[in-house]
């Protein structure tokens, strides 16, 4: 009730016509408890509200086929249980008439632009185009409500409304794990929802490529399942964006043996870019990628961290950083003339090597889709002309879950992201750049599932459609209601948690010199600097010998600062797990994610059990060789056991937790690293720029660290320690299992 007061008394000072901006607490939507994200330019809120129940009907202006109205009664049963029947005096009329919303000078923002009107028992949603309806239709469906008596209502009054920023692009990641068909439509449906209309889709290998189909793996996406994907996004207004990592991160090509002859300096990282075959390579993929999309506007090339620009034995000049960044150049301009050929227009991450004075080179409608912050790059970009896409990284190297809020961990606090994602386009027009579009990357190199960079998109599609407003605060909790449904206030701190575990389980563990994988080839500093790997795992503890059974306690004494912090955090996962399960049952929305994040919050549950069970086990340990001092043999063996049966229980919890977040996380995903009617994936790492996901061929890189740790082969010599003691002592023992045991 006092929220209701606060509400009336913000609606009086106002005098009913809102206009909120990034000083306002709340939006006034919010203020009457509503919410609508991308947050609105324009909002006039009248007194009352409009209730919606299945007698309303729907008036198409626009024709009864058109897909915003068959969009609007498929998501008004899918979202709030309504189907529109028209028998009673309501009605929802959609109309298209051009020159409704004319608040900008830009013809392409105005074609996205809708009002939406509410009054009474008559609602309206206009748009300048068809998108400009399809987009005033999300809002209407976002705006409905259930209220305390059970109806549904929408708040009575007009919004206006139009983008910011042009593209709205969030990234598909998809290099690593291979989404299923039905993964990816879904996607489009919920990104469609919050008003995006780009995906920069990295593809590497997993297209076909019917020009060269060795590049393809074994149960690509074929030209017919793109192209039939590529209909169904842009009836939903959405470009489905090639993105091709090209003339570097090609070791999905280079690794092949036919391709070998192409590399650049011996590196599967990078193609020559002084070989005209090679150069021919890449473009062949880019016209089957093209053929792949038809009805697409752009297409992003890439050229990401090409290091290695020139450095070739067929290169004419000498490798220097004026002939790499003119060398990026020169592929640039070329690349460009191919896909303006093919009406195309061309993206590209304009950055190193690439030296400022060169950018004056490169076409005018080019888009930089990085921006970045070097002022030389902004100032010489507005003098060609070329626009940028406000880029922002949703995560970056964080392991399980990505860093959306702030986190303390051994006194140290972590940066959370969705501040800084709130300020992209900001900050790129302080420095004087012209941004097009904003681009929320999601790389899911280190193994992160596509249901965790949701927050992350939305927030980055928020601050290109208004980039003023709302608070970060209000943001995320708009979100949460679209997301999952309205009222599920306890999300937030799903998310903290879920942040908090995945920072322990990312920091705890011991980072060794890899004997896996080789050193690394080299970084933007040059051939042979940095590089160098690391594998994670933890000691185990020390094993009593075979005659007698002294211990140290190495374990609880190197670990014991992570210890204690696992005893806390265990208390703080057990409220992650009853939430999530809770709110498994209890979500209107998406339950599939809740399901992504329970299999993740038992992964760090795991990690949790293993240094407690581990300390415990050692503490077993240390009982049964102070039990064997004092000519206990009886006691010791028991103590030997407790220590067995703990990490049993530990491996046994391993198994079901590993095959459980298997069978969740394949619900999405097609087997990673699968063979397919014959043909087998061909795995090869990197040897120049290596990512985690890359040390496994299949989804068991996530548990690469407990491989190492050889925790049942711990145990194997821990049940012989104790069948010999005991024998030695003759001392029965029973209940031993040995199933698990490993030679």
């Amino acid at each position: 009730m006092k929220c209701a007061r606060l509400a009336l008394f913000s609606l009086l000072l106002a005098g009913f016509a809102f206009s909120s901006s990034a000083e306002a607490f709340l939006t006034q939507l919010r203020a009457r408890g509503y919410s609508l994200i991308p947050a609105p330019q324009q909002v006039q809120l009248n007194w009352g509200e409009a209730t919606i129940d299945c007698g309303w009907g729907i008036e198409a202006m626009v024709g009864q086929e058109h897909f915003a109205m068959g969009w609007l009664e498929e998501w008004a049963r899918a979202l709030h249980g309504i189907e529109f029947n028209g028998s009673g005096p309501g009605r929802i009329v959609l109309q298209v008439n051009p020159g409704t919303v004319n608040q900008t000078d830009d013809p392409e923002l105005n074609k996205q632009a809708y009002k939406l009107e509410i009054a009474g028992s008559r609602i309206q949603i206009t748009g300048n185009t068809d998108q400009g309806l399809f987009y005033g239709v999300q809002s209407f469906l976002q705006l409905m409500r259930r209220n305390g008596n059970g109806d549904i209502t929408v708040p009575a009054g007009s919004i206006i409304d139009w983008p910011d920023l042009q593209l709205r692009f969030i990234h598909w990641d998809t290099k690593h794990h291979q989404k299923r068909i039905e993964t990816l439509k879904r996607l489009l449906d919920w990104l469609a929802f919050f008003k995006v209309n780009c995906i920069g889709f990295e593809m590497e290998d997993k297209y076909e490529y019917p020009s060269h189909p060795v590049i393809g793996v074994p149960g690509a996406y074929t030209k017919e399942q793109m192209q039939e994907l590529t209909r169904y996004a842009l009836e939903r207004h959405i470009q489905l964006v090639p993105v091709i990592q090209s003339p570097a991160h090609m070791a999905y090509v280079l690794k092949h043996d036919q391709f070998a002859h192409l590399r650049s300096d011996g590196s599967n990282y990078q193609a020559c870019m002084c070989d005209e075959e090679a150069i021919q390579l890449i473009f062949d993929m880019y016209q089957d990628m093209i053929e792949a999309t038809p009805g697409v506007k752009y297409f992003h090339v890439s050229t990401d961290e090409i290091y290695y620009a020139g450095t070739c034995e067929k290169c004419d000049r000498p490798y220097n950083e004026e002939n790499r960044s003119q060398a990026w150049a020169d592929y640039v301009k070329r690349a460009h003339r191919f896909l303006t050929e093919r009406g195309r227009r061309m993206l590209a991450w304009v950055e190193y090597p690439l030296l400022p004075k060169h950018i004056l080179q490169l076409p005018p409608d080019l888009i930089d889709g990085v921006m970045g912050s070097n002022p030389d790059f902004i100032a010489n970009e507005a003098k060609v002309g070329i626009r940028q896409l406000a880029y922002s990284s949703t995560q970056g190297g964080e392991l399980l879950f990505p860093n959306h809020f702030p986190t303390t961990y051994r006194g140290r606090q972590t940066r959370g992201r969705l501040e800084d994602l709130s300020q992209t386009v900001r900050r790129g027009l302080v420095m004087g750049a012209n941004p097009i579009g904003s681009f929320a990357a999601a790389w899911d190199d280190c193994g992160l599932h596509e249901e965790c960079f949701w927050l992350g998109w939305v927030t980055v599609t928020q601050y290109a459609w208004t980039h003023l407003k709302p608070t970060v605060e209000q943001n995320v909790a708009d979100f949460m209601d679209a997301f999952y449904g309205p009222g599920k206030g306890d999300m937030v701190e799903v998310y903290e948690l879920l942040i908090e575990g995945a920072r322990f389980f990312e920091d705890g563990w011991d980072r060794v010199v890899s004997k896996e994988r080789p050193r690394g080839y080299g970084n933007s500093n040059g051939k042979g600097v940095g590089g160098g790997r690391s594998d994670m795992l933890l000691e185990t503890p020390e094993l009593p010998g075979p005659d007698k059974l002294s211990v140290k306690p190495t374990f609880s004494t190197k670990y014991r600062e992570r210890i204690e912090q696992a005893k806390v955090l265990k208390n703080n996962n057990d409220r992650l797990l009853h939430i999530l399960n809770r709110n498994i049952g209890q979500v209107e929305r998406n339950c599939y994610n809740l399901e992504v994040y329970l299999s993740i919050a038992w992964m760090e549950r795991h990690f949790i059990n293993t240094l407690l069970t581990l300390e415990s086990a050692e503490q077993s340990l240390l009982s049964a060789a102070e039990a064997d001092k004092e000519g206990r043999p009886t006691r010791a063996v028991a103590n030997l056991m407790q220590a067995n049966n703990r990490v049993s229980s530990l491996l046994a919890e391993f198994d079901w937790m590993w095959k459980e977040l298997k069978r969740i996380w394949e619900q999405s995903r097609y087997e990673k690293g699968r063979s397919v009617g014959g043909r087998h994936f061909v795995h090869i790492m990197d040897n120049v720029k290596d990512h985690p996901a890359d040390r496994r061929p299949g989804l068991e890189y996530m548990i690469a660290s407990y491989e190492r740790m050889q925790l049942p082969k711990w145990r194997a010599e821990l049940v012989k320690c104790i069948k010999s003691y005991a024998a030695r002592n003759n001392v029965p023992v029973r209940g031993l299992e040995e199933e698990r045991l490993e030679d």
